[in-house]
């Protein structure tokens, strides 16, 4: 039997767990710091860029590397183009494209086996929805195995021995500050309301969501894949006669083929043909009517078609199946491509906004992924390469859009298709404009001059609105370049077209731009 001093003493695993938990926690502690002094308080920019930088090294040195030479290269690659999406532009889409890359990096080197690029990213995006609970097992873990240690080192007791040393301080520095008017002096400059704002409960829960947002990057714990036990399965009969058994199936592909028909015969006559609407309705107000409902249509037929062409379905057993989901597709397509032109004369009839120039491109992605099926079901390819592949899409359309301006890409469609610069069209939505931003001022001063030249104003154009909306939208994106933690690649090009252009158009005032601008 041991001793009941052996049984006291750590063992080896819980120093090493202890010592694994203190190096992780002081690492995480510097982050979290980090976070406070770049982020709190202060406008996001290339600070976030520095974070993840610094987090992905923190990563390197906390968790063992097993990625091959090949596949680090792939790693810093990952990370590098997650990196410069939000030096270009620090937005929700960037940003979560950015964190997503960086911790794709961390499970990319902490593998051995070459996994595929679905699986990378499904861990990466489990590893940043894990902090808490990782760190509530890790603390635990650590714990249970620190409960061994002689009482006389542990955590509490290491805490314990700092109470009487502090108290103890406090009593002498107070001491001090009676008998020595410099301690006082000293002991006076301390501003309490400063501390106070460090320990508000706002700056708390800040550093416990830095903390639970860092923990899974410097614990890296990638899932691994459970082996189903093979066991026998008697074969099933296939349903012909539920609902969505094979008659269900072939009588609705009859029927949609039909009523989508309909419609595209429709928007053929109208949208394309020109013939005219009836009295009373213009050409906006039918494709408004149309557009989004139209997506929600072409999603549902997808779905259909995915439970029309499943392994051992219907399009196995009967051969009018596939020609039927074919041809649907392709009108389903050719409904996308009219919804495409519905919003087209709807924008043209009342100006391009954010959400609708989000719409062009949803619409786009679902006629690629309708293209894809007919692809998958050609090709005779699984399901999983058809969820790979509109995923793919996805992303990189997603990171293409990092790098769009897209206040300036607005303000300068509503201008060259305004009714002030054309003569025809909508009419200039300046309060809308002015709301995306200081990054519409080059358009506005790009065609002011052009819509004074055919002898035409705006509410922009006058030399009283002229100095006040310019100069202010051009002092507020100064005050937030001020501060170095929010530069970024698209607002310095904007720091540096102010500079060289500090004059509004039409008579307006010079804006005052910063040294070193």
């Amino acid at each position: 039997m041991s001793s009941p001093s052996a049984e006291l003493t750590a063992s080896p695993s819980a120093r090493r767990a202890t010592r694994w938990l203190n190096a992780r926690l002081a690492l995480a502690s510097g982050l979290v710091l980090l976070g406070d002094f770049l982020f709190y308080g202060h406008w996001l920019g290339i600070s976030l860029a520095y974070f993840l930088a610094v987090l992905a090294i923190a990563s390197l040195w906390a968790n063992p590397i097993r990625a091959s030479g090949r596949r680090r290269a792939l790693a810093l690659l990952v990370l590098g183009a997650g990196l410069l999406a939000i030096a270009e532009e620090v937005s929700l889409i960037s940003s979560f494209v950015a964190i997503l890359c960086t911790a794709a990096f961390a499970a990319i080197l902490s593998q051995h086996q070459q996994a595929r690029w679905q699986e990378l990213f499904r861990q990466a995006r489990a590893m940043l929805l894990a902090g808490a609970g990782r760190l509530v097992r890790d603390l635990g873990r650590v714990g249970r195995l620190s409960a061994r240690r002689r009482r006389a080192s542990s955590g509490s007791a290491w805490l314990i021995g700092w109470v009487v040393p502090l108290v103890l301080l406090g009593v002498f520095a107070t001491l001090f500050a009676s008998a020595n008017p410099l301690v006082e002096i000293w002991l006076n400059r301390i501003d309490l309301r400063l501390l106070l704002e460090l320990l508000s409960p706002w700056r708390a829960a800040f550093w416990l969501m830095m903390l639970c947002l860092v923990w899974p990057m410097l614990h890296v714990r990638l899932a691994r894949k459970r082996q189903a036990k093979a066991s026998p399965a008697a074969p099933l009969t296939p349903d012909r006669h539920g609902l969505l058994g094979d008659t269900a199936i072939l009588r609705s592909l009859v029927l949609f083929n039909a009523l989508f028909a309909v419609q595209t015969l429709l928007d053929i006559a109208y949208l394309w043909g020109g013939v005219a609407l009836p009295d009373g309705m213009s050409y906006a107000a039918y494709a408004h009517r149309g557009a989004y409902p139209l997506v929600v249509t072409a999603l549902l037929a997808a779905v259909f078609v995915l439970v029309a062409m499943r392994p051992a379905g219907a399009s196995e057993r009967h051969r009018l199946v596939r020609p039927l989901v074919l041809a649907w597709v392709g009108q389903n397509i050719m409904l996308m491509v009219s919804t495409l032109l519905r919003l087209d004369l709807y924008v043209e009839a009342y100006s391009l906004t954010w959400l609708r120039l989000v719409a062009f491109i949803w619409m786009l992605l679902v006629a690629l992924g309708l293209v894809l099926i007919i692809v998958q079901i050609v090709g005779r390819k699984s399901v999983n390469w058809l969820v790979s592949a509109n995923a793919a899409a996805l992303a990189l359309a997603l990171y293409a859009f990092c790098f769009v301006n897209t206040p300036a890409v607005i303000a300068n469609y509503n201008f060259r298709h305004s009714q002030e610069l054309r003569g025809t069209g909508s009419r200039l939505d300046t309060a809308y404009l002015k709301s995306l931003g200081p990054q519409v001022i080059p358009a506005f001063d790009r065609y002011t001059p052009r819509i004074a030249a055919v002898g035409r104003t705006i509410p922009w154009a006058s030399n009283q609105y002229t100095q006040g909306s310019r100069v202010r939208m051009a002092d507020r994106h100064f005050t937030e370049q001020k501060d170095w933690r929010a530069w970024g690649f698209r607002a310095w090009r904007l720091s540096r077209y102010l500079a060289n252009t500090p004059h509004a158009p039409l008579g307006g005032t010079s804006s005052p731009a910063p040294a070193g601008q």
